[in-house]
């Protein structure tokens, strides 16, 4: 059973890099389908009771990217691609800082099936930067948030409640740290739309977005 599974997972593998994949869209051009919708949207949406689904175009970047029925599968791939990209840039990085030491290091990425998802108290502790008090205590969050709200006034950036809420709620995918400099880099792995021809620059301010003041 185990080798059936792999072998069927790799001839999907084989019919994305050679643009053979069953989708719809690949299967109206070989003159099969008709409809160009995704079939697992409206079958989403049906079971919902949704009146007016988005008219999803059923593509491969759309099953690997967008599709709502497969959002848990698609995360549950994610972090297992994660995970393995994770450790082996951990192993791969040599690079020494100025005392001859390992620069960079990376907490998170426990081991190729294992990794540890950092929020933002966790990752300003280990850098030294805010104390995490006992737990209990409620006042965590008001002390973070009181930094917070001061370094976007002392730099003249507009924010609310919302966004702030937002920021502490952040858990980058990983996270690489220089502990000499108190350098702390976030690391994101997006497999984004690459039929668009912007999506790299589209992607790319999405995550400075997401994470920058």
């Amino acid at each position: 059973q185990d080798r059936s599974e792999w072998i069927r997972a790799r001839r999907r593998v084989l019919q994305c890099l050679s643009y053979q994949f069953p989708c719809a869209l690949q299967l109206k051009q070989w003159g099969i389908l008709k409809d160009l919708k995704c079939r697992l949207c409206e079958k989403y949406y049906r079971e919902r009771n949704i009146p007016e689904p988005p008219d999803s175009v059923e593509s491969v970047g759309h099953i690997q990217c967008y599709c709502p029925a497969l959002q848990l599968p698609r995360i549950a791939i994610h972090h297992g691609i994660w995970r393995e990209l994770m450790f082996s840039i951990r192993k791969s990085s040599t690079e020494l800082n100025d005392a001859s030491e390992t620069r960079w290091h990376f907490p998170s990425a426990l081991s190729p099936e294992a990794h540890a998802e950092w929020g933002l108290y966790k990752i300003l502790e280990y850098m030294g930067l805010h104390e995490i008090l006992p737990p209990g205590m409620g006042k965590n969050r008001a002390k973070l948030r009181k930094d917070i709200e001061e370094y976007h006034i002392a730099y003249a950036i507009d924010f609310d409640d919302s966004i702030i809420d937002t920021f502490i709620a952040r858990r980058p995918d990983g996270l690489a740290f220089d502990t000499e400099k108190k350098l702390c880099v976030l690391l994101e792995y997006t497999r984004a739309m690459d039929t668009v021809e912007d999506w790299a620059e589209r992607k790319e301010q999405e995550k400075n977005e997401r994470y920058g003041p």
